[in-house]
């Protein structure tokens, strides 16, 4: 009776061309996470985040006097919790047997466009919602101030003056320059100047050809005066397809990034795994991560509908 258990063959043959197919497939992909997101690892089950204030300006001291001590402002705690998506695929054996079009070899392909679109989408929609507060889409996640990310009224623990990263104009050069200098204005929880200055215009498809127009002109746009353009090579220009909005538009500063991108678990394409009864077999794949925002400054959104 030697062999009666034994496992067919057919899905371990075609487990090194699914797994080559489906990495290959993987990094063929354009992904816009990374250029907008700050991106890092956890282990965690939920990980806590908050911002804190500067220490504010230096106190001049007289000699023998003691040094001012001071602490800086917490900012408004919030958790990300890492959230699981999966997707598997069953390969009967009469399509194995039978399969004369390369339907079996697109399998890993469909994985893996699947998990990039999923990312993508999750990720988008972090700013798709950023006008409402809870947010929405596949990203609900609430400001810690009680505000979407895109606020006119951002409160400040001490009390001091709200503060905007928001706004409805279309975009142009009048409403480029204002949100890059709503951006140099910002002033953290007591009030002191944050060094943050856009590097990144994030524009959906529909936007492209208008910011490319913006951003790399020589000579100013929609004037006939031969000036120099002050924003040419000023911001990197993210044109992201997951954005829902055709208006809408977006500035960040990566180097004052609020926006997280937390992986937690990820093995890549697995199996495969062999059903006795149906003689099918079956490959997955399974992704843990999310997003979220500790604090808002180093982020300015318009829903460019002039609303």
């Amino acid at each position: 009776m030697a062999g009666i258990n034994t496992r067919p063959q057919w899905p371990i043959l075609l487990d090194p061309t699914f797994r080559s197919i489906y990495n290959m497939t993987e990094k063929e992909i354009p992904s816009e996470i990374s250029n907008i997101f700050e991106v890092e690892s956890t282990s965690k089950a939920y990980v806590k985040d908050t911002s804190v204030s500067g220490l504010g300006k230096m106190v001049q001291k007289a000699e023998g006097d003691t040094i001012t001590y001071t602490s800086p402002i917490g900012g408004y705690p919030v958790i990300y919790t890492p959230k699981t998506f999966a997707l598997g695929e069953a390969i009967t054996y009469e399509l194995y047997s039978d399969d004369e079009t390369g339907i079996i070899k697109k399998a890993p392909a469909r994985l893996a466009k699947a998990r990039m679109h999923t990312r993508e989408l999750f990720a988008a929609d972090l700013l798709n919602y950023g006008f409402t507060y809870g947010g929405g889409g596949e990203t609900l996640f609430n400001g810690g101030d009680a505000k979407a990310l895109f606020a006119t009224d951002h409160p400040r623990k001490d009390g001091g003056t709200a503060q905007s990263n928001y706004t409805t104009a279309d975009l142009d050069e009048d409403s480029l320059e204002a949100g890059m200098l709503a951006m140099r204005r910002t002033v953290d929880q007591r009030g002191e100047k944050v060094a943050v200055r856009a590097t990144h215009l994030i524009v959906p498809p529909e936007l492209e050809k208008e910011a490319r127009i913006l951003l790399d002109s020589q000579l100013r746009t929609g004037t006939a005066n031969n000036d120099v353009n002050p924003y040419k090579g000023r911001l990197q220009i993210v044109v992201w397809d997951y954005l829902s909005s055709v208006t809408a538009w977006f500035l960040v500063d990566s180097t004052q990034n609020p926006l997280k991108w937390l992986n937690r678990d990820y093995r890549g394409l697995e199996g495969p795994e062999y059903d006795f009864d149906t003689k099918s077999a079956k490959w997955s794949v399974v992704d843990r991560f999310t997003v979220g925002f500790a604090d808002w400054r180093g982020t300015y959104g318009s829903k460019g509908d002039n609303s």
